[in-house]
């Protein structure tokens, strides 16, 4: 039996892009030197953080 990650994902989300898109996506992976994924995993923590910070200053 493998081992069980701390924070397994246990969810799968896609979505359709077009060659721009994808093409952009992966410079953007490269040069932060790290996975499509983990981009946008951090996109999405940076969202919600800049939610979070337009909401204090309301």
């Amino acid at each position: 039996m493998g081992r069980r990650a701390a924070n397994a994902k246990k969810f799968i989300v896609s979505c359709r892009v077009n060659n721009e898109e994808m093409d952009l996506l992966q410079s953007i992976a490269k040069k932060s030197d790290s996975s499509i994924s983990e981009l946008l995993r951090k996109s999405l923590l940076a969202l919600r953080d800049s939610d979070q910070q337009d909401r204090l200053h309301a």
